[in-house]
């Protein structure tokens, strides 16, 4: 006779995997980098507006590096749980399974480069950072939110698994810094072409300085926290706006 499905023991697997996943996100440094990226290739294959092939390749490629960074964490914990001292063979498993990861990210960014960076492409960034042309305001508007959710999307990965951070307190980069710093990048897009488009950038560049010397004084914050906050605040919406914007001309 044959045996009835059971879907609670197949819900059981599914949540027992999942904790895996977050396990080892919480745990794992470089999973949290491997999912930023992740979030990254999918924004860009939204933005690029990738076929069904380009997104399939891209895909196989950033979960490849993610499947071979878990096999790698779960190596490294075997090994450390059979011998607690030095052992030339465990040093040789753990580097074999750390150069395959090594191998699945060279491959991915190879991939990338190739899809993202075109000659066609970098020309569209180069055109839209220096004029500061648009199509219409809508596209400005879709580059700002865009620009805020892949902050915060960065700034949670790079949070997720601190005890003692939250996603605007503590960590790697400081988070209040980042947003100001990013306000003050995406106001100049959207005021290039205004005659206030330097007392504008001015004020809220003097805004987020202000933020960032405020940051220092948190206990939580050092110089490179909030340097990195300010890097990161500038790059995205530079990447973003250049991205999701067509110059006029």
């Amino acid at each position: 006779m044959r045996r009835p499905l059971n879907v609670r023991r197949y819900a059981r697997s599914f949540r027992h995997a999942l904790d895996g996943v977050l396990d080892a996100y919480r745990s794992q440094r470089h999973m949290r980098v491997h999912f930023v990226f992740m979030a990254l290739n999918a924004i860009l294959a939204m933005v690029y507006r990738l076929n069904a092939v380009e997104v399939a390749v891209v895909t196989i490629c950033v979960s490849f590096v993610v499947f071979a960074e878990m096999i790698n964490t779960v190596i490294e914990a075997t090994l450390n749980m059979v011998t607690e001292t030095y052992h030339p063979i465990a040093r040789f498993a753990k580097d074999v399974a750390a150069g395959a990861v090594l191998i699945s990210a060279l491959n991915a960014v190879v991939v990338s480069v190739c899809i993202y960076f075109n000659p066609e492409r970098i020309n569209r960034l180069r055109d839209v950072w220096v004029t500061g042309d648009y199509v219409d305001d809508s596209a400005m508007l879709r580059a700002l939110a865009v620009s805020m959710m892949l902050l915060l999307i960065i700034i949670t990965a790079l949070k997720v698994g601190r005890p003692e951070a939250s996603v605007l307190q503590g960590g790697p980069v400081s988070g209040h810094t980042a947003f100001a710093f990013c306000f003050a990048t995406s106001l100049y897009f959207v005021v290039r072409n205004t005659t206030v488009v330097y007392l504008a950038v001015f004020l809220a560049v003097a805004s987020a300085v202000l933020v960032a010397q405020l940051r220092l004084h948190d206990p939580t914050h050092r110089v490179r926290t909030v340097i990195y906050g300010a890097a990161l605040g500038v790059a995205v919406p530079l990447v973003v706006f250049g991205l999701l914007t067509r110059p006029t001309g």
